[in-house]
């Protein structure tokens, strides 16, 4: 038996990332929730209704719609722990290369071509930790092989959206911007019909996706809470955290960043293709990069998402410049040939050792973890036996109650929280006014802060708290009063953290 070429490498990605420790997902605040929820679910056989992970939300209703992803990554975790989840990532990023390497070949005759341009477009999937957003990665490049499809001939091929959101729904809130994608879609190739006077283009090519796009709305119907899906959509995206950049993944992308600079390069090979193209470029392909490029600069979570989106059109307007004729035409074909499966599972062997020997010796995730995660920290009040009511800054939360088994103050689920508790929290950080007035709202009896944080000086200087921890990242603190077996230790200033950093 003989694979392509691109069977082989897509095999040794999926052995690469396999056994990467930081694929796993446990240097993202956000995995520990996602997991425990998962697993909840397993260990319960239905879905939380309310939260119990939060002393000041305890109780609140709460919704998880992407439960289906977070139970696949709570089964992973439990069948074989971080191997486990790390494994699951791996597979989703190869199943998302697989996808848009076959909606690249609607275009290119070319393997190896329609892979470059999947592994291009995908790049910076390949470092992502394992979340439930993987899933909308691999839903979107499905949906870019369905439309293409269709548009090449396929009448067919739009059958396949309704089952795509029954899942897609269940599996990541991302589904939503497949569906504004497909609208979009539908919505430019009717203007371009409308500009040529072509009423046959239109029912031919437009109104389908125009049906295909109510009947991908209404299969995303088919989750547990029906139209709440939909409202959670419009509440997450409604959310001033997010439109105001305070979340990473949701500020605006910049080629500083390894997403920016991954965007910025497809995009700008994107233009340098539709350029120099000899094929005539439709409005609607005009219409749709450019919108795809306007939103994919407008927050990183986006440059990713719009990337995979980019893989038809860069692909279709590829095969007809110079560059295609020269890399991959020609002599170049002799290179898109199959080799004996042997070689395929023996290249994958090599690779998927050498990769779990790295994973064994490199220690950059436990580092990364130690200087941004709570790692010591935790240590130091599981030891202690520090418990009560626990303030901490949103990104500790999901370690904290996987590793600690604590009610916190707040995590990083800022769809449960709100705006109005997170700017609380964030503007009481610094020692904005009104510090005092919300701690003593709050009154914790045990406070963890990042060491760059003011509060940690404020409130020892107050006195109804003291530092008698700190770690490489965070400092703890205990009610002035309790604990006595435990000393006060003087905390380093901030700023002289940040020097001595630099001068190491």
């Amino acid at each position: 038996m003989a694979v392509p070429v691109p069977f082989i490498i897509l095999l040794c990605l999926f052995a690469y990332r396999a056994p990467s420790l930081a694929g796993a997902g446990i240097t993202d605040p956000d995995y520990y929730w996602h997991v425990g929820y998962g697993e909840w679910i397993l260990a319960h056989g239905r879905l939380p209704e309310v939260d119990f992970w939060s002393w000041t939300f305890d109780g609140h209703p709460y919704r998880l719609t992407q439960w289906l992803g977070e139970t696949c990554m709570g089964f992973a975790n439990l069948a074989a722990g971080h191997m486990g989840t790390s494994t699951l990532a791996a597979l989703l990023v190869t199943l998302t290369m697989a996808a848009s390497y076959r909606a690249a070949r609607v275009f290119l005759d070319n393997r190896l071509a329609a892979l470059a341009v999947a592994l291009a477009c995908n790049s910076t999937l390949i470092s992502l930790a394992c979340r439930p957003h993987q899933f909308t990665h691999l839903g979107l490049a499905l949906l870019t092989w369905i439309i293409v499809s269709f548009q090449s001939g396929n009448r067919h091929a739009l059958r396949w959206l309704p089952p795509l959101f029954a899942i897609w729904v269940n599996l990541h809130g991302g589904y939503a911007f497949g569906l504004t994608y497909l609208g979009m879609v539908a919505t430019f190739v009717a203007v371009e019909t409308y500009v040529k006077r072509d009423p046959a283009g239109f029912r031919t090519r437009a109104l389908p996706l125009f049906v295909g796009t109510g009947a991908a709305l209404l299969a995303s119907l088919l989750n547990p809470y029906g139209w709440g899906a939909w409202q959670y959509a419009v509440e997450i995206a409604s959310l001033k955290s997010s439109a105001a950049g305070v979340v990473d993944e949701w500020a605006a992308t910049s080629i500083k960043t390894e997403a920016g600079l991954s965007f910025f390069l497809v995009a700008s090979a994107l233009i340098a293709s539709m350029t120099m193209t000899a094929k005539r470029l439709t409005l609607s392909e005009v219409l749709l990069a450019l919108a795809l490029m306007a939103l994919g600069w407008s927050a990183v979570r986006l440059s990713v998402m719009t990337a995979v989106l980019m893989v038809p059109l860069l692909a279709a307007s590829l095969r007809h410049t110079p560059f295609f004729d020269l890399a991959f035409d020609g002599d170049a074909r002799k290179f898109d040939r199959k080799y004996p499966l042997g070689i395929a599972v023996g290249a994958a062997v090599i690779v998927l050792s050498a990769s779990y020997g790295l994973a064994r010796i490199d220690k950059t995730t436990e580092r990364y973890m130690a200087t941004k995660l709570p790692v010591t920290e935790t240590a130091f009040m599981k030891q202690h036996g520090l418990g009560g009511k626990l303030f901490n800054p949103p990104e500790a939360g999901g370690y904290l109650i996987h590793h600690l088994g604590t009610k916190v103050s707040m995590d990083t689920r800022y769809d449960l929280y709100g705006d109005r508790a997170f700017f609380e929290m964030l503007f009481a950080q610094r020692g904005d006014a009104g510090w005092q007035d919300y701690l003593d709202r709050l009154d914790p009896d045990v406070v963890l802060l990042n060491n760059p944080s003011p509060l940690r000086h404020l409130l020892a200087g107050a006195g109804k708290y003291r530092p008698v921890f700190e770690g490489t990242a965070y400092t703890v603190l205990v009610r002035t009063g309790s604990h006595p077996e435990l000393p006060s230790i003087p905390m380093i200033p901030a700023n002289r953290a940040i020097f001595d950093q630099l001068k190491s």
